[in-house]
């Protein structure tokens, strides 16, 4: 998904003047002021093919959920109905602009649940305070995505609960870490650069390797073979999906039988692929089906026999997301576009209690207290 600076920067002007062309807009037709209409449109733009897929599939899934809750309970009153329009913008940042320039363009749609992907929820964020269409970013932890009154992300970092796998570590006595992080992603570089060997500090822990690598990096050979000479007590892994799957396999071929910390990319299956190697990997997650809150186990009931699988972190991302959405719309008592944004940023100055528990905010950004797990045999649980 490689894109020039010059041509991104191209794109996305190209996008807002034609936004601008298009003049403003309230949703539905309908001003601010006017009430709850009976017939509310959101947009879905996100991943649901290409290689993020799992994100934007699992966003819209949990969505459709909520969805079909909110519409069941009359929750905005009698006969309103919510309905969700989906797009896929297939993993491109050029089709993510041209998809969020035709739903802000579109007078039915209300609001918005953003791109997945970093660089695409960046790209469209300025657009979004152009048009003024409130949008609700899953995922997306860069920088550069929450920048104006209209752009809201129901993702906590995963910089702002990762302290809670430092305090694990020096739980169990784990007081001497390697770490090995892709440097090329700003979420994983910020982790391994600073934030980690923060927590590590204040948690009593040294960090003794610290391994760069990059997103083309596909053999960790070398570095697997590094750490296990070294053997540290524990291994701090901040990698992609695919990569993570690799690294533990060589990393337990290199003879390292310590502890393995991951990240919430491991989450929600991804760890399954390393098959024996990934058993005992432990990892800080917003969401687990295996989390034993009343809001949680509804939510994982409520999902599993709608979709015959229990959820992971990314469905229950969207399905808060869109609870964010309709408990705005009912607190401002207006669903046009600015009754929206209102609604949204009213409702994050209270927080409250979604699938991923007890949900806080930071602006319009949201925080969580997380939850470590552990991966073994196939499944997740609760970490003891």
């Amino acid at each position: 998904m490689t894109r020039t600076k010059t041509a991104l920067t191209a794109v996305v002007t190209a996008a807002v003047l034609a936004v601008s062309a298009c003049g403003g807009g309230t949703g539905g037709g309908q001003q601010s002021g006017q009430g709850i209409a009976s017939d509310i449109t959101i947009a879905a733009v996100n991943d649901q093919t290409g290689p993020v897929a799992y994100a934007g599939v699992g966003a819209s899934k949990g969505a459709a959920l909520a969805i079909d809750q909110i519409n069941e309970q009359g929750f905005l009153g009698d006969g309103v109905t919510l309905s969700l329009d989906q797009v896929d913008t297939a993993g491109e940042i050029d089709r993510a602009v041209s998809e969020m320039t035709k739903a802000m363009g579109d007078q039915k749609v209300s609001a918005i649940l953003g791109p997945t992907m970093a660089q695409q929820a960046a790209a469209v964020a300025p657009m979004v305070g152009q048009r003024k269409v409130p949008t609700v970013f899953t995922q997306s932890g860069a920088d550069g995505v929450v920048v104006n009154d209209y752009t809201f992300r129901a993702t906590a970092p995963m910089e702002s609960y990762y302290d809670i796998a430092a305090k694990w570590l020096a739980g169990k006595d784990l007081k001497k870490v390697s770490v090995i992080y892709n440097a090329t992603y700003p979420t994983f570089a910020n982790l391994g650069k600073t934030v980690f060997p923060k927590e590590a500090e204040a948690n009593g822990i040294t960090v003794g390797q610290s391994i760069e690598v990059q997103s083309t990096t596909q053999d960790f050979t070398g570095q697997a073979q590094q750490i296990a000479q070294a053997n540290p007590p524990a291994v701090a892994m901040m990698l992609i999906a695919s990569q993570a799957v690799t690294f533990m396999k060589q990393l337990r071929q290199a003879g390292y039988r310590g502890q393995i910390v991951g990240t919430s990319v491991q989450g929600s299956g991804n760890a399954a692929p390393a098959g024996a190697a990934a058993d005992g990997l432990v990892y800080p997650v917003d969401f687990s089906s295996a989390m034993d809150s009343d809001a949680a186990k509804a939510f994982t009931k409520a999902f599993t026999e709608k979709y015959g699988t229990a959820p992971d972190a990314y469905a229950a991302e969207g399905f808060d997301a869109l609870w964010w959405i309709a408990r705005g719309i009912k607190a401002a008592n207006d669903s046009s576009r600015d009754g929206i944004r209102q609604g949204l940023a009213e409702v994050a100055d209270s927080g409250f209690d979604g699938a991923m528990g007890q949900l806080t905010f930071d602006g319009n950004d949201m925080r969580v207290n997380g939850a470590m797990v552990t991966w073994r045999d196939g499944r997740e649980s609760l970490v003891e």
